[in-house]
């Protein structure tokens, strides 16, 4: 049985209300333009959607403040991360991971560049894109990951950056925790 978490729990229930309730507004107006018109309703039709504003800013508004503390803004690699440093420069990855990297434990990557812009995207064993970030000159890209399988993991480049790009390659290892 696949556990999920309460997280996605959450989210997965605040993003039911908000199709069911964004149903039954579409309903609501679909039934609306479908009566025919005896007489002139433009007041009782200004009302109507005034209180549907209201209705659907509120709905989305507790939308928000139901997922927002949910989404891993800031500090999501927790205290028992492993932190990596990369470095992108024409035409290599220096990846310093002065512990090593074991499976089971977050790892926050501050990838950056010195040079030009170039893409960070990491390989499993199998040749499977885990994950990618655009990186730009004098800034930091933060991301974490959490690594199952032990093994050689690939760097590449996904960013063309010059006539090198394609030797643009280094790989890390992840050992078992």
């Amino acid at each position: 049985m696949v556990r999920v978490s309460q997280t996605a729990t959450i989210i997965t229930v605040a993003y039911a209300v908000a199709v069911v309730i964004g149903g039954a507004v579409a309903l609501a107006v679909w039934r609306s333009t479908t009566r025919p018109l005896d007489e002139d309703r433009t007041p009782a039709w200004s009302r109507r959607e005034s209180t549907w504003l209201v209705v659907v800013v509120l709905a989305l508004f507790a939308l928000l403040m139901g997922t927002i503390f949910y989404t891993p803004y800031g500090e999501s690699a927790g205290p028992r991360k492993q932190v990596v440093r990369v470095t992108g420069v024409q035409f290599a990855w220096a990846v310093d991971a002065p512990d090593g990297i074991v499976t089971g434990r977050p790892v926050e990557f501050l990838v950056t560049s010195t040079d030009v812009n170039h893409g960070f995207g990491v390989y499993d064993p199998s040749g499977t894109l885990l994950f990618q970030a655009q990186v730009v000159p004098g800034r930091t890209q933060k991301l974490v990951h959490t690594f199952a399988k032990p093994g050689a993991y690939t760097v590449l480049c996904l960013e063309f950056c010059g006539v090198k790009h394609h030797l643009m390659k280094t790989s890390f290892e992840v050992r078992p925790a």
